[in-house]
C-alpha cells in the first residue's frame, strides 16, 4: 500500500512482488500477445494515449493508460503486460493488435535473458520439491531433521537451491570441454536455461491442481463453519483423485515435451550441450512424476 501510494503504475507488482515475478516469467510462454505496429506509432501518434492515458480521441476511448506503464510497440515479451486491453481501447489509430503466436517465440528470437529471472525460475522449481518433502522422505526412506527450526531451515534451503545444481554442474563440465576442445561453440547459460521454463510452469501447475480440485471445492463449508454456521448444508465440489492424478500427469508430460522442444530451439547446434540439458529435463520430469503423480 505504501509503495502504491508513493509510486504509480503497480510499482510493487512490477519490481518487488514475487508472485508478480512468477506471473511475468510464465507469461513468456503465452500463446497470445498485445503488440503495436511501430511504423504507425512513430509516424502518426503524438499523444501516446495507449500508456499515458487521456480523453477519447478519434476511435480511442477515454482511459487512465497502461496500468504497468508499458508501450505496446516497445514490449520485448509479455512480462510487463497483463492483457487488460487498455492500450487497445485507447489507441486512436488502430495500431494495437491482439495476436496469436507460437508459445514463447521471443525466447529463441528477440528475448533478452536476465540472470535474476533464471534464479527465480530454479527457485520456483525448488519450491515444488520443498512442498513434496514428505513424499521425498517416504520414497527415499529418509529421516531428515525437520523437527527443529534450524534443521527445517537447512533442509528447505538445500531443496530450494538443489534444482540449479545439475544444470550448473553441466555448465561447468561444458566449459572444461571448451577449454580442452576450443572448437566447441560458445554458449550463454542464462539464455539456454530458459529451456526449463515450460517444465517449471507445468510442475507448479501440477502441484496446485490437487489443492484446487480437492481442497478448493470445500471453501464454502470451511468458511461457513468458521463463521459459526455449522448446521447449514453448504455445497462442495471435489474431483475424483484419479482424475486429479490424470490431469497432473498430462500437465507434466506437456511441460517436459515443451521444454525439450524449446531447448532444441535455444540450442542452434546439435551436440553435447543440447543433449545434456534435455537429459536434465527428463530427470526432473521423472522425479516430479514420482513425487506428484505417484503412479
Amino acid at each position: 500500500m505504501i509503495f502504491s501510494a508513493l509510486f504509480e503504475r503497480r510499482f510493487w507488482c512490477r519490481y518487488l512482488c514475487p508472485i508478480g515475478g512468477m506471473n511475468g516469467l510464465f507469461a513468456k510462454l503465452s500463446m497470445t500477445e498485445l503488440r503495436a505496429q511501430q511504423g504507425i506509432c512513430s509516424a502518426e501518434c503524438t499523444t501516446y494515449q495507449c500508456y499515458k492515458g487521456g480523453p477519447a480521441k478519434g476511435e480511442g476511448q477515454d482511459t487512465l493508460g497502461c496500468p504497468l506503464y508499458s508501450h505496446p510497440a516497445q514490449l520485448e515479451d509479455n512480462r510487463d503486460c497483463v492483457l487488460c486491453m487498455t492500450c487497445l481501447k485507447a489507441c486512436p489509430h488502430r495500431s494495437v493488435e491482439f495476436n496469436l503466436r507460437p508459445p514463447g517465440i521471443e525466447l529463441w528470437t528477440t528475448h533478452q535473458p536476465r540472470a535474476y529471472e533464471v534464479a527465480l525460475m530454479f527457485l520456483l522449481l525448488g519450491a515444488v520439491y520443498l512442498h513434496r518433502l514428505p513424499e521425498i522422505q517416504a520414497q527415499w526412506g529418509l529421516s531428515l531433521p525437520v523437527d527443529t527450526l534450524a534443521g527445517h531451515s537447512l533442509v528447505s534451503l538445500i531443496l530450494l537451491i538443489l534444482p540449479a545444481g545439475l544444470p550448473l554442474a553441466l555448465e561447468a563440465l561444458y566449459r572444461l570441454l571448451r577449454w580442452r576442445y576450443p572448437t566447441l561453440a560458445a554458449r550463454s547459460f542464462v539464455k539456454l536455461a530458459y529451456g526449463y521454463l515450460p517444465l517449471v510452469w507445468a510442475a507448479n501447475l501440477a502441484h496446485y491442481l490437487r489443492l484446487g480440485l480437492l481442497e478448493g471445492g470445500r471453501v464454502l463449508p470451511v468458511l461457513g463453519k468458521t463463521l459459526g454456521f455449522t448446521e447449514v448444508p453448504w455445497p462442495f465440489w471435489m474431483a475424483d483423485p484419479a482424475v486429479v492424478a490424470f490431469l497432473q500427469g498430462v500437465t507434466l508430460l506437456l511441460g517436459v515435451l515443451l521444454s525439450l522442444g524449446l531447448t532444441g530451439k535455444l540450442h542452434r547446434q546439435a551436440g553435447l550441450s543440447r543433449w545434456g540439458q534435455q537429459g536434465c529435463t527428463l530427470i526432473y520430469g521423472a522425479s516430479l512424476w514420482g513425487l506428484i503423480v505417484g503412479l
